[in-house]
């Protein structure tokens, strides 16, 4: 794991000057512009300035100089609070970095091997557990080969499961590789889904269950989205409960019918919160009938 900064700078600036015919070459300054942003392949391009990231090693030390080297504390501190270190998120350490950045950094680095992955999602960085979430996501998307396939979640389900600590690592790869593997394998959808995930006293490997079915949803497939909801309606984490509620509501934007009938019966056993979130896309009316039902359970 990596727990030192460096101060040394790798990235490029390329300024454009349109009124000159020559384009002058400059150090990135470290205090970040406030301007607009966006990603295009492995370049992150800000309003009239170009950022290349080229010619990385891709070793832990110049991983951590690229993302520390864009650090912001002021956006650490608001991290912090946003990602409850004082509660579920208890010992998380954050350089302070927008999810696009580090995606371009990941970008740029190409797929890593699993050596490296794996010493990024044992840091003490939430950040740079992110990166090693968001290379083994973006390879799996693009892998036709059903061994490297396999070989992809095997390492995510077992050497990244415990680095996946936080519900934003679990919402942007759970319905990326676990639903994706899963789909077509009902031997081991029971193993992991139902045995092994959804019984885990960790809420994060509950959680990973319940999103992975996003995927099953996108395929028109319901079946497991609704048995683990069941399963999760005495669920005592809050956190369990606003993903259980999203699923439902993604369920319910291919098939309310599917959702209505979901409803009908379990209304009055759902938690608040998870019910009011598989209610978002309802008209008033159907929101206030089926909220009136949580409340006389709660009676």
């Amino acid at each position: 794991m990596v727990e030192t900064r460096s101060s040394k700078q790798n990235l490029t600036l390329r300024k454009e000057v349109s009124k000159r015919s020559s384009t002058e070459t400059s150090t990135q300054p470290t205090k970040r512009r406030k301007t607009n942003k966006a990603i295009v392949n492995n370049k992150v391009t800000l309003k009239s300035e170009l950022i290349v990231i080229k010619d990385l090693n891709p070793t832990l030390s110049s991983i951590h100089e690229q993302l520390a080297a864009q650090a912001s504390k002021k956006r650490a501190a608001t991290l912090v609070k946003y990602f409850r270190t004082n509660e579920y998120g208890r010992g998380d350490i954050f350089l302070g970095l927008k999810v696009p950045y580090v995606r371009s950094i990941s970008k740029s680095l190409g797929f890593l091997p699993f050596t490296l992955l794996k010493s990024l999602i044992n840091s003490k960085y939430h950040e740079e557990r992110l990166l090693s979430i968001i290379n083994v996501v973006d390879k799996f998307k693009i892998s036709q080969d059903l061994n490297e396939q396999k070989e992809l979640f095997g390492f995510y389900i077992n050497e990244m499961k415990e680095g996946i600590d936080n519900w934003d690592l679990v919402d942007i790869s759970a319905a990326h590789v676990v639903g994706p593997y899963l789909i077509n394998k009902p031997e081991l959808k029971k193993t992991w889904l139902y045995e092994k995930l959804i019984t885990s006293e960790r809420l994060w490997d509950r959680r990973i269950a319940m999103v992975s079915t996003q995927h099953f949803i996108n395929q028109g497939e319901y079946e497991d989205t609704i048995k683990l909801s069941e399963i999760l309606l005495d669920d005592k984490e809050d956190l369990i409960h606003k993903a259980t509620g999203w699923m439902l509501r993604e369920m319910g934007k291919k098939s309310k019918k599917t959702l209505v009938s979901f409803l009908d019966k379990h209304a009055t056993k759902m938690p608040r919160v998870m019910l009011r979130y598989s209610l978002e896309k309802f008209s008033d009316q159907e929101k206030k009938k089926y909220m009136q039902k949580g409340k006389k359970s709660k009676l």
